[in-house]
């Protein structure tokens, strides 16, 4: 009976109420998508541009109109999640149907909702190789602009807080400045953190910042100046506190430090690093209390091994001398430290302020 009560309203050219009508039946719904996707590639079907309306509705001349669009995306949506290479190929049918967001198309739309809820994210975007190129995904079967879908889709997975999703999508579509903006802002949370496994989030992202700062080098990079700076900045920080943490990590983190030129180990320095402190991005001064602190600890760490030496050696001796002045150097270098936190432009948590002092103290 469905089906020929479907038979007469098309044959009577009600084609828009004959689709409402078979839809209905779930065990024809399929046939009714397929029988409304040829009547509209045939331009027989009178499409709705309003997808939040309802299947069957009128347009402004008062003549009946069906929503497509509607109509394939709930189709779509049982399968979608285990099968989402067959929804891509519903999904293009969606092309010339503006999206209630405005800015795209309702297949963009869908598309990108299809690649953030199954993550399948190279079987449909392609995914990036060692020396830059992108190896194709589903999406490069139709004649689109892949770089600007996955913009959309890096964007939208910043904007519901996938952010290393975005870091690798951005990445993919090859926006190096907006891959480095979302990425320093990860590194900037994990830098000063002790490393986990393999699985931690701060090893996830170290990998991810050596493998773009590899092919950077390699292959050049559009992103600014000042990103690429940040960039670099805070994976020579991640290095340093590796080193820091590492059980006999001291010397090598002392030499991280010094490599950095973030901090003055010395009086004369302290104007100049309080001027580089100026130029340098949030990212990097949201870590600055632990990088003091890192830095006193050092100090302390080594003048506490100094005072060993000097205690198990004879006073007046060439080495002692040698012992005592590495001792002043260091108390030197605390107070510059000291000096730099009093000054430094930046609101830190009053109890940095007092372990620094504490630690100063007892060097003194």
């Amino acid at each position: 009976m469905p089906l020929l009560y479907f038979r007469v309203l098309l044959l009577s050219l009600q084609f828009e109420a004959a689709l409402e009508f078979l839809s209905r039946v779930e065990q024809h719904r399929s046939h009714a998508v397929h029988f409304a996707v040829a009547l509209h590639d045939a331009g027989l079907l009178n499409a709705s541009a309003n997808i939040q309306g309802p299947l069957l509705d009128r347009d402004r001349d008062d003549n009946p109109c069906f929503n497509l669009a509607q109509l394939v995306v709930r189709y779509t949506h049982k399968f979608a999640a285990t099968d989402p290479r067959e929804a891509l190929e519903y999904y293009f049918l969606l092309n010339e149907f503006a999206s209630p967001r405005g800015k795209v198309n309702l297949f963009v739309q869908s598309f990108s909702e299809l690649v953030l809820e199954t993550r399948e994210f190279e079987t449909l975007l392609g995914r990036l190789e060692p020396d830059g190129s992108r190896r194709p995904g589903c999406i490069d079967r139709f004649k689109t602009d892949v770089g600007n879908i996955i913009d959309v889709v890096a964007a939208d997975a910043e904007a519901n807080g996938l952010f290393e999703d975005a870091v690798r999508l951005y990445d993919l579509a090859q926006r190096d400045d907006d891959t480095l903006r979302t990425l320093n802002g990860l590194l900037s949370q994990v830098v000063a953190t002790p490393p986990g496994g393999d699985q931690s989030k701060r090893n996830r992202l170290k990998g991810l910042a050596r493998a773009i700062a590899t092919r950077f080098k390699s292959r050049g990079h559009s992103a600014t100046k000042h990103r690429l700076s940040t960039f670099y900045i805070l994976a020579d920080l991640m290095d340093f506190f590796d080193s820091y943490y590492a059980a006999g990590g001291r010397q090598a983190a002392l030499g991280a430090l010094r490599g950095l030129e973030l901090l003055p180990l010395a009086a004369e320095n302290v104007e100049e690093r309080l001027a580089t402190f100026r130029q340098l991005s949030d990212e990097i001064r949201h870590n600055l209390p632990d990088i003091l602190l890192a830095a006193m600890n050092l100090l302390y760490g080594c003048y506490k091994e100094a005072k060993c030496a000097l205690q198990s050696s004879i006073r007046g001796t060439n080495n002692s001398s040698a012992i005592l002045k590495r001792l002043d150097d260091l108390r030197g270098q605390a107070r510059a430290l000291i000096l730099f936190a009093g000054l430094v432009p930046y609101r830190m948590p009053g109890d940095t302020n007092a372990r620094l002092v504490q630690l100063e103290a007892l060097m003194n």
